[in-house]
């Protein structure tokens, strides 16, 4: 299994991907500019979250893949919750 086909970077990507995980972004780590999260900012979000260069890393570095897990857990419960009007 190559990283970019590892289930944590496609479970990353999943989330980037997310409208309402940038949602969750801007209600639990807004930006300092003021402006809504987009795939990108969320991408360096969770890079910088998981302590890790790219997101291939996810797929080999113990410690970054429990904090994704970590982070896709809380923004699991947060949906489910639906803590933010839609």
């Amino acid at each position: 299994m190559t990283e970019r086909h590892h289930p944590n970077v496609d479970q990353a990507r999943s989330l980037i991907e997310s409208e309402r995980f940038c949602e969750w972004l801007d209600a639990v780590a807004s930006l300092p500019s003021g402006w809504s999260h987009s795939r990108a900012t969320a991408r360096r979000w969770i890079e910088r979250e998981c302590g890790v260069e790219s997101l291939g890393y996810l797929g080999t570095d113990r410690q970054a893949s429990d904090k994704l897990h970590a982070i896709a857990r809380r923004f699991e419960l947060w949906e489910r919750n639906e803590e933010l009007a839609v």
